[in-house]
């Protein structure tokens, strides 16, 4: 259990741990010259259950603010304390406002130096403090009455914390681990140890993690002081680290994580404004984790307290991170909130639609809701959702629904929507298909190009040739080469032209593979060369014809046996592939109309040309 205090400058903080654990957590010279904390300080108070409890000690100067934030972030419990002899300051009221603003849901108020005040006045403050406390929303916070010099209070307080961690429910831990450094050093024969909060996952010895898109080992791990081979999420502790280091990272504010996660400039997220605060155009200072970032923040929504934050340099985050924004100009708190989307968008970002996604994102309090809620606004990019939940592999498979959900993978994206999703998908793409069929009724059908594929579907084009392939297996949807049409539709031939692809259609079908070229295919119709070039390339618009290559069309029967050579040697390959001289001896058409024919089958989509070697698209 992790416990941080809180607190106005000189109001007995660092003395109180001190009274708690016997640990003196002012370490530096200026610290113990000045009397007050600069730096963050931290103690173990050893438990008879063998789980120590650690204390954070942060500053409560206002300057030190950001020092403070860096402390309170990720601990379980605080103890906000306030001076008998002084009363509530400036500091309590932003501390406690910070505290409410990263969700701390544990706190203990402690009014310290009561041996100084008569019990009256010591009663009065205690009870001003816990109306602070209560607007807050911490309405049963306990209230301690002590001193730090004369023990007053001190072992019940102690005995107080103990019985609360043996209660505190343990985190899981079966999320990927992200480690928040607090504290860089070096120690002599051991080299970078960096200390701080493990906010989720699991930590062991060996283990590599990633750091600024670099590799970093953990050697060694130490919690309270003794080595330890595995730490646990909400556990603090000190880490050894080999690897990627230098003299420049890592450093406070840096995370260590076991996935990479992506990079953002721009954070949407939910956000909370305290009052007789301000929010305005300049740059203010955004507090995440550890880190403090140089951040501009556009309202989305002021209503829903919906909010874009710009950042002048991109930083990791994942939902429902807390963060505090300051205004360092005026050295004040403005509010802060929760990240619903850490990769906020550039362009409709106020888009109607993308509001409803970011309140149904705050609405939700487990990555369950928030996937249904995913679900329910389209189609979900299943690795960037796990990794925006910093989610593992087998987590996010078990949200997902077992019923009435299509899930289509195909060249490294995994897509997941809704079968009503889908639906909705295809009536927009058949009343644009029957659009197209009334506009060229000469025509069988649009190629992918022409029909606007992505922007129909609004899914990647491997992805949105998946969907349409189910479409083709249901029966909804033909396709005739590169041509897609709805079942019902025929091309209506010009006068002629039927009896002329009767004729074309008897001299291309005996030569099976290797069909005649235009020349010899004109000398037996006995058709000028022109006249039946342009005959071709209208036939092969209407979906009749394939032209393979520029002076050789197909029949799109003869074309389909084009593509079950491929196959057939897909299926006897070790390897799953096939070169060009083993299309060559297994159709017998020849070196040059091989080539010819493989770059077609490219082309459609059929086939991928990789180093030599030719594989099967994905379906």
């Amino acid at each position: 259990m992790i416990i941080a205090t809180a607190g106005h400058v000189d109001h007995g903080k660092t003395t109180l741990i001190r009274a708690l654990t016997g640990v003196d957590t002012d370490r530096l010279a200026e610290e113990k010259r000045r009397g007050l904390t600069i730096e963050l300080g931290f103690a173990w108070l050893p438990s008879e259950t063998g789980e120590p409890l650690g204390f954070i000690d942060v500053p409560g100067h206002e300057r030190f603010i950001g020092t403070m934030l860096a402390g309170v972030s990720g601990v379980d419990m605080a103890l906000l304390v306030v001076a008998a002899d002084d009363g509530v300051m400036p500091q309590t009221r932003e501390h406690l406002a910070i505290l409410q603003l990263l969700g701390v849901r544990e706190l203990a108020l402690v009014i310290s130096r009561c041996d100084l005040v008569a019990e009256d006045q010591c009663e009065s403050i205690a009870e001003q403090v816990q109306a602070l406390a209560a607007e807050a929303g911490w309405f049963n916070a306990d209230v301690w009455r002590v001193s730090s010099t004369s023990g007053q209070g001190i072992d019940a307080l102690r005995q107080s914390l103990l019985a609360r961690a043996e209660r505190r429910q343990v985190r899981p831990s079966d999320s990927p681990a992200r480690f928040m450094i607090d504290r860089r050093f070096s120690v002599a024969g051991a080299g970078c140890v960096v200390t701080g909060t493990l906010v989720s996952g699991r930590l062991q010895v060996g283990q590599n993690l990633w750091l600024h898109g670099q590799e970093v080992r953990v050697r060694s791990l130490q919690r309270a002081s003794s080595e330890v081979a595995e730490v646990k999420a909400g556990q603090r502790c000190a880490l050894n680290l080999g690897g990627a280091v230098s003299a420049e990272q890592p450093q406070r504010g840096d995370w260590l994580s076991e996935q990479v996660l992506p990079l953002s400039d721009r954070l949407d997220v939910s956000l909370t404004q305290l009052p007789d605060s301000r929010w305005h155009r300049g740059v203010l200072q955004l507090h995440l984790g550890t880190a403090i970032h140089s951040v501009r923040v556009v309202l989305l929504d002021e209503a829903a307290g919906l909010a874009q934050l710009m950042l002048e340099q991109p930083a990791a985050a994942v939902w429902r991170d807390r963060f505090i924004i300051r205004d360092p100009a005026a050295n004040t708190t403005l509010g802060g909130g929760r990240v619903l989307d850490p990769q906020g968008l550039r362009r409709g970002r106020s888009h109607p639609q993308r509001l409803a996604w970011l309140s149904a994102w705050a609405a939700a309090s487990t990555p369950g809701e928030v996937m249904a809620a995913a679900l329910q606004q389209g189609a979900v990019a299943l690795p960037e959702l796990a990794l925006k939940l910093n989610l593992s592999a087998d987590q996010l498979e078990q949200l997902l629904p077992a019923e009435g959900l299509i899930v289509l993978a195909a060249a490294g994206h995994r897509v997941a929507l809704t079968v009503e999703a889908s639906e909705a998908r295809w009536q927009r793409l058949a009343e644009r298909l029957a659009d197209w069929h009334q506009q060229h009724p000469e025509l069988l059908g649009p190629g992918e190009g022409q029909l606007g594929l992505v922007g129909c579907l609004q899914l990647p084009l491997p992805v949105a040739r998946q969907l349409l392939q189910r479409w083709q297996a249901e029966g909804r949807l033909q396709r005739a080469a590169w041509a897609l049409h709805l079942p019902d539709h025929r091309p209506q031939l010009q006068a002629g032209d039927a009896e002329l692809l009767a004729r074309v259609a008897a001299e291309l079908a005996p030569g099976g593979l290797r069909p005649p070229i235009v020349g010899e295919l004109a000398t037996a119709l006995g058709i000028e060369l022109d006249v039946l070039k342009a005959f071709l390339q209208r036939m092969q618009r209407a979906g009749e014809l394939v032209a393979v290559a520029p002076n050789r069309y197909y029949l799109p029967s003869q074309v389909e046996g084009l593509v079950a050579v491929a196959r057939q040697l897909v299926a006897d390959s070790p390897s799953g592939s096939f070169n060009a001289a083993e299309y060559r001896d297994a159709s017998g058409i020849g070196r040059n109309l091989t080539i010819q024919v493989l770059e077609y089958l490219d082309r459609a989509g059929v086939t991928r040309f990789v180093r030599e070697q030719r594989f099967l698209v994905a379906g």
